[in-house]
């Protein structure tokens, strides 16, 4: 079933950011496993709801989403679907730490990077086989001067006071469904614990710079207009210590399909004929989409103008599964607009004869 954000959170595609927050507040609360202890239902509705917040609050995967109608985020073509790395402890974080409601401790609070993303074209023997391509990113990394600290390596560093060296900050909360304690990494020292005693000169302070890498893609086949590719870790690092890097998105911009039409795992080729070609029928070329050697078509005796020849197993690769769809030669039949006089002649002979008139004439 269709996975949809805005009506998971009753929302109209034009909801502002503030609506965004109080329609996920109100149905994170309704349906907050501690409201609803041993209810299945209501902890489905509940990651549901973290999932459509997931989108709704991000800019860059409300607009994929709102263009193509998915937020593709898996690791390959065989992947669990957009929302598969998306659960129980991700719904809980989201709602812990948009609303401050805390209470949450699954394991350590890194701080991670931003998400980057490289628009691509692919090439039309990419998207029948797939492959490699190599790719130039520009993204934040850790300092090389200071080692990611932030900290001139002379001067070094010193114990963060607002953390006092424990690099997390804890409040404790009062709700509707308790109290609740919030533990986040502190924002002074980015959850080192440690601040610069004078700044590094590399980044100043940042921890991080920006360096341009090249990263090899790996492309499965069946690949269209839109479908979007995650990397893990390629993207931005946040410059904290112990943080982790981002993800790389990568989006398919569009396909250079070089005179074919694609429909679904198929693609189609217009072939244009002679008219003694259609009556006779003929073996002619046609174009590999993999760039090989022309490949051949064997066109029938008294083929329509129309008519459709499968090479099969010469289309597309399919992108959940083996195998290639086919290749559909759809046969025209070219007829000149003047004809010569020699050409009108046996036109008109061939009129006369039995085999060229229509049935019932």
């Amino acid at each position: 079933m269709h996975f949809n954000p805005y009506e998971v959170l009753n929302l109209s595609r034009d909801a502002g950011e503030d609506d965004i927050k109080k329609a996920y507040r109100q149905q994170a609360m309704k349906f907050h496993p501690d409201r609803n202890p041993g209810d299945h239902q209501a902890e489905e509705k509940f990651k549901e709801v973290g999932r459509a917040y997931d989108i709704l609050s991000d800019p860059g995967k409300r607009s994929l989403y709102d263009r193509y109608g998915t937020v593709d985020d898996r690791e390959g073509p065989l992947g669990g679907g957009p929302f598969s790395g998306f659960g129980m402890e991700d719904a809980l974080r989201a709602f812990m730490e948009n609303f401050g409601f805390g209470g949450f401790s699954g394991g350590d609070m890194e701080s991670r990077g931003e998400d980057l993303t490289v628009s691509i074209e692919l090439t039309l023997p990419e998207a029948v086989l797939g492959g490699e391509r190599l790719l130039k990113a520009e993204r934040f990394e850790p300092c090389e001067t200071c080692d990611g600290s932030g900290a001139d390596p002379k001067a070094g560093t010193q114990t963060c006071l607002q953390c006092r060296g424990r690099g997390r900050v804890e409040t404790y909360r009062r709700t509707l469904l308790g109290t609740f304690r919030s533990v986040s990494p502190c924002r002074i020292c980015r959850g080192s614990g440690k601040v610069p005693r004078k700044p590094c000169s590399g980044c100043r302070g940042n921890g991080v710079a920006k360096k341009t890498r090249s990263i090899t893609v790996q492309l499965p086949p069946g690949l269209s207009e839109g479908h979007c590719l995650t990397l893990r870790g390629q993207g931005h690092h946040p410059g904290d210590a112990g943080g982790v890097p981002g993800n790389l998105r990568v989006l398919i911009r569009s396909v250079d399909y070089q005179g074919f039409t694609r429909e679904g795992d198929d693609l189609v080729h217009r072939l244009p004929i002679s008219y003694p070609e259609a009556v006779a029928g003929a073996v002619l070329p046609v174009p590999d989409p993999c760039g090989g050697e022309p490949l051949t078509v064997k066109v029938p005796e008294g083929v329509a103008g129309g008519a459709r020849i499968a090479l099969r197993g010469k289309g597309l690769g399919r992108l959940d599964r083996r195998g290639r769809g086919d290749l559909l030669v759809r046969v025209e039949i070219f007829v000149p607009r003047k004809p010569g006089r020699r050409e009108r002649k046996l036109l008109e002979e061939m009129a006369s004869m039995d085999g060229f008139a229509p049935p019932g004439r």
